[in-house]
């Protein structure tokens, strides 16, 4: 069974929609902007724009006038307004929401290879049952679905999508190429951890030779990449797991480390050969190199960017590519992917405004890749958001600014939980993803860090939500959302990786 979250083919900007009373969010075009609004979200990624402060007060006519800049429409938060524009919530008040493409869709595919659809609703809207969260009810009708006999054909609500076939995807000239798991995540835990190590090394060492206006070595950038590609053609989950669990140690420039892991695990699903697998994760490594060339003030400001600021962010680009430029024999598939990586398909992207065809499919790929860390991890001018947060997002921006079919393919490899994401279980429990089931992949294998009250266990316990464990209670647990990094306070490295 896969999951994907198909984007919507070509995208329509959404309407701007009337002020819903019962809500203390909505739409607005930011002709109407005011000063004392909260703009919770854009109708665009963040990191596409000079805010890099994911959640602002609007205090001037300044912030106006960027937003008019780069926006259509925003989305204001009543509750979080001053002055004229607050709104006290109330008892009726529905859940807070984020802005999410109403035509965006989970899509389950079981072992018998068919398709159906589910509808990827807000968490705002009213669940399913009375006192069950709306991300509870959505997991319901996904557990549904997963249950269902083979030879009873889909409802009505759930009729079979049509999706790209992964394969497809790939330029005629690529092979395409099966990787079955050959050893578990705790057989290749310690080979995992040895390659990200070795590639977090290389990565200072190389920002320490920029630095001194030395080539970047590609034999040694060569070599752990290849080291991590094949830790993850015997599992990706493991080094997966060791990623996210060590993110916390990596330095400003570590991002791409991240980056790598989930561009490998990328090209893997999709059936990527090993070379184009050791390109992916050389353009993860890479792709950020020209911001080492960036003043640290300017990429850990904690404050909105001036339009001459991001222009300068914006520069780390081509700043990149000079770099690479010292050194011959590149890839030319790893000089694509780093030079289009902030392309977007309706042209909005940078540096050169790149459209549609005109992005290869490296590029695609690693501008969704990078947006994916960007925002599960957090920075010093914002706050990580879930895994499935940062997925609802990238799939709602599918056929406007990433490929589409492409981030429907990225949920499927990664997963709608991906594995060191922590998750909330329908009898309270918090736990961390350790590994995926590849049959049922909303039942994965977790770590429980906590009690139902929240209270951390001394001793964690691993649990398969395969085997539907009750956990105490009269139902199967299972997963009823996700939650960010840090969640409760808790940090399953000191549980699980030494």
């Amino acid at each position: 069974m896969a999951l994907t979250l198909p984007g919507t083919g070509a995208h329509r900007p959404l309407p701007v929609e009337p002020e819903n009373p019962q809500s203390m969010q909505s739409k607005v075009a930011v002709k109407d902007l005011k000063v004392g609004m909260f703009v919770a979200d854009l109708d665009r990624p963040w990191i596409d724009t000079p805010f890099l402060l994911q959640g602002f007060l609007i205090t001037d006519r300044h912030q106006i006038a960027e937003l008019q800049r780069v926006c259509e429409w925003v989305v204001i938060d009543r509750a979080r307004s001053t002055g004229e524009e607050f709104r006290k919530p109330d008892a009726t008040t529905a859940p807070e929401r984020r802005r999410v493409d109403p035509a965006a869709t989970v899509t389950v595919e079981e072992a018998t290879g068919r398709p159906s659809t589910q509808r990827f609703d807000e968490p705002g809207k009213p669940a399913p049952a009375a006192g069950r969260s709306a991300f509870g009810g959505i997991l319901d009708s996904l557990r549904g679905l997963l249950k269902r006999p083979e030879k009873e054909p889909p409802a009505a609500a759930t009729a079979p999508a049509t999706a790209v076939p992964r394969g497809s995807l790939l330029p005629p000239s690529i092979p395409v190429t099966a990787y079955p798991d050959t050893r578990t995540v705790e057989e290749e835990l310690a080979p995992a951890r040895q390659a990200f190590d070795r590639s977090s090394d290389v990565l200072r060492k190389l920002a320490s030779d920029v630095w001194a206006g030395h080539p970047v070595e590609i034999a040694r950038v060569e070599e752990v990449v290849d080291e991590m590609v094949e830790s993850m053609v015997r599992n990706p989950d493991a080094l997966m797991w060791v990623a996210r669990l060590r993110e916390q140690d990596l330095t400003t420039y570590g991002h791409g480390l991240q980056v790598a892991v989930y561009l490998v695990a990328f090209g893997r699903h999709l059936g990527f050969p090993r070379a184009e697998l050791s390109q992916l994760g050389t353009i993860g490594l890479l792709l950020d190199i020209g911001k080492i060339k960036l003043p640290k003030a300017l990429l850990e400001k904690q404050a909105r960017l001036t339009p001459e600021e991001f222009e300068s962010v914006k520069g780390h680009v081509a700043l990149g590519l000079e770099i690479l430029s010292a050194t011959p024999n590149w890839p030319p598939e790893v000089i694509e992917g780093i030079a289009q990586h902030h392309e977007r398909m309706n042209g909005s992207g940078y540096p050169h405004g790149l459209k549609a065809e005109q992005i290869g499919i490296f590029g695609r790929m690693a501008g969704i890749g990078d947006c994916f860390a960007a925002l599960t991890k957090s920075r010093p001018y914002a706050e990580a958001v879930s895994s499935y947060e940062a997925l609802r997002s990238i799939t709602g921006w599918g056929g406007e600014y990433f490929h589409a079919p492409l981030t429907e393919q990225f949920v499927q490899a990664i997963g709608v939980f991906p594995v060191g994401s922590l998750v909330e279980l329908s009898t309270g429990e918090v736990a961390v993803v350790v590994s995926h089931n590849k049959v049922r992949r909303l039942k994965p294998r977790v770590l429980l860090l906590t009690s139902p009250d929240k209270t951390p266990s001394a001793y964690p316990i691993m649990v398969d939500l395969l085997y539907d464990p009750l956990l105490g209670g009269e139902e199967p647990a299972f997963i009823r959302r996700s939650l960010p990094s840090g969640a409760y306070g808790l940090n399953p490295r000191e549980n699980y990786l030494s």
